[in-house]
C-alpha cells in the first residue's frame, strides 16, 4: 500500500522528536540526595545535598588531621624508656606510705619512674601543670615509656576522687597495654603490673595520654 509522502514526513519526524525527549543523547549528571528525608517530595527551593570528593576544604581538612596525627606519633622520648620501665617493674609488689607528695602516691610513683631514666618532670602541683615539660599525646600514639592520666573534665587542675596515673610498659596488638601503677586501690601505696589494661576512666573524667 502506497503512504501519501506528507503522511510519511509527519510521522517520520514525530519519532524522531519522541526518541529525542525520551532518551537524550547527553543526559544531565545526577545529584546524589543524602538528605534525611530522600524519597520524600522536596520544595523546589531546596537544593539537594551532593557527595563531593574533590573539595579542597574537605580533602585539606583530612589531610592536615593525617600529617598532624603523623607528627605527633614522632615526638621522641627524651629520656631512657628502658631504664624507667625497669624500676617501674623492680617495685612491683612493693608498697609505700601515702598522702599528700608522698612516694605511694600515683603520680609520685610515676615521677620516680620517670626521674630515674633522666626524664624531665618538674611541672607544677596540679594534674596539668605538672605535665609542663611533656607533650600531649594521643591513645593512638601511646607508646611504652607515656604516662596515662585520668583527668577532670570540669575542672583538669583540681585533685579529686578519681584522679589516676598509670605508666605504659607496653601496647598489645589488640589494642589494650601492660602498665604499671601505684596506689591501686587507694590508700594502700602498692605498686602493681597489668599486662592487658584499658583506660577507663570515671565518670566525668577522660584518659590524657603524656610524653616526657
Amino acid at each position: 500500500m502506497r503512504v501519501p509522502v506528507k503522511a510519511f514526513v509527519v510521522s517520520l519526524i514525530a519519532s524522531v522528536t519522541f526518541a529525542f525527549g525520551a532518551a537524550p543523547s547527553v543526559a544531565a549528571e545526577p545529584i546524589e540526595d543524602f538528605s534525611s528525608s530522600a524519597a520524600a517530595v522536596q520544595p523546589t527551593t531546596v537544593v539537594s545535598q551532593t557527595l563531593d570528593t574533590t573539595s579542597d576544604a574537605l580533602a585539606g581538612e583530612a589531610i592536615k588531621s593525617v600529617l598532624e596525627m603523623e607528627e605527633i606519633a614522632k615526638v621522641p622520648h627524651n629520656f631512657d624508656v628502658e631504664a624507667t620501665i625497669a624500676l617501674a617493674k623492680s617495685e612491683v609488689g612493693t608498697s609505700r606510705p601515702t598522702g599528700w607528695s608522698q612516694p605511694g602516691e600515683c603520680i609520685m610513683s610515676a615521677q620516680r619512674w620517670i626521674r630515674a631514666g633522666g626524664g624531665n618532670w618538674t611541672g607544677g602541683g596540679d594534674p596539668v601543670s605538672n605535665y609542663n615539660t611533656a607533650t600531649r599525646m594521643t591513645l593512638a600514639t601511646a607508646a611504652p615509656g607515656d604516662i596515662i592520666q585520668y583527668e577532670y573534665i570540669e575542672s583538669p587542675s583540681s585533685w579529686v576522687t578519681g584522679v589516676h596515673t598509670v605508666l605504659i610498659t607496653g601496647v598489645n596488638p589488640d589494642g589494650t597495654f601492660s602498665i604499671v601503677e601505684s596506689n591501686n586501690p587507694g590508700g594502700s601505696g602498692l605498686v602493681g603490673e597489668n599486662d592487658s589494661w584499658t583506660p577507663a576512666p570515671p565518670a566525668g573524667f577522660e584518659a590524657v595520654v603524656w610524653r616526657f
